[in-house]
């Protein structure tokens, strides 16, 4: 049965998602470049993770120096269908994602409009696709965020990065900095790795009822100290992962 929290963070969120999702379509009757409606798409999804972490009662601790500049690619642990929001709401960017998202309600309304490279990770010759996409984005200026697991997990741990999406970076020399991401879950029983982190199959309306029941979520983000660079895709993947678990703490599971 839905708390009273939910009652009214669900629509709450329908109507934000909505707003934001006719932004960028909107955007395009006034701009015709490639490179300027993805910047604009970045930034309205970053406004967009921002106020839906306000309504869901997210509490953002940052450590680390948030990264700056025209192009970079950020490569985090994955837990949540909530990391996308938590890491747009920081710093603006593009992200690249599996493509079953591009058909979720609320996220994939605004992940459409916002220019989200949707990628089918089963299928060589689109992975080959969204790294042109990925190219074409950098070589724009517009920063990517990517989860190099591949899927999400209950974040005991990181799983290895994958390096198929790292080459447009690898190729471009950009620099590439490794995130960590860690949820707790003050006054709540239930452990943040059955509420917030979202890996064990259940629909994502029964999930999202969960999360928006939580008192309050406290993200911790750990941006790495120094970016990565290499030209080989699956050092570069090596050492984004050895990065990104030094600064590692496990999520609660029980």
């Amino acid at each position: 049965m839905p708390s009273l929290r939910s009652v009214w963070r669900v629509p709450a969120c329908v109507l934000v998602t909505l707003a934001f999702a006719a932004m960028t379509p909107l955007a395009r009757l006034f701009r015709r470049d490639a490179p300027g409606i993805a910047r604009l798409g970045a930034r309205f999804a970053g406004g967009w993770g921002w106020t839906m972490c306000a309504i869901l009662g997210v509490e953002r601790t940052i450590e680390g120096a948030i990264p700056q500049g025209p192009a970079f690619l950020v490569a985090a642990n994955h837990v949540s269908y909530l990391d996308i929001l938590l890491l747009g709401s920081i710093y603006p960017s593009l992200f690249v994602a599996k493509r079953e998202i591009a058909s979720w309600p609320l996220f994939g309304w605004v992940a459409r409009g916002a220019g989200t490279i949707f990628v089918d990770r089963d299928r060589p010759k689109d992975v080959i696709r969204a790294g042109r996409e990925m190219a074409e984005s950098l070589d724009a200026g517009v920063p990517l965020t990517i989860f190099p697991e591949g899927r999400s997990s209950a974040g005991a741990t990181i799983l290895p990065f994958m390096p198929s999406l790292l080459e447009p970076a690898a190729q471009a020399g950009i620099p590439c900095y490794a995130v960590a991401i860690r949820y707790e879950t003050p006054g709540s029983d239930a452990a943040p790795a059955s509420t917030v982190c979202w890996h064990d199959g259940s629909s994502f309306p029964a999930h999202f009822l969960r999360l928006t029941s939580l008192p309050r979520i406290v993200a911790r983000v750990r941006f790495a100290e120094t970016p990565v660079r290499s030209a080989d895709r699956k050092e570069l993947a090596k050492s984004l992962w050895e990065s990104a678990y030094r600064s590692f703490e496990p999520i609660r599971q029980t």
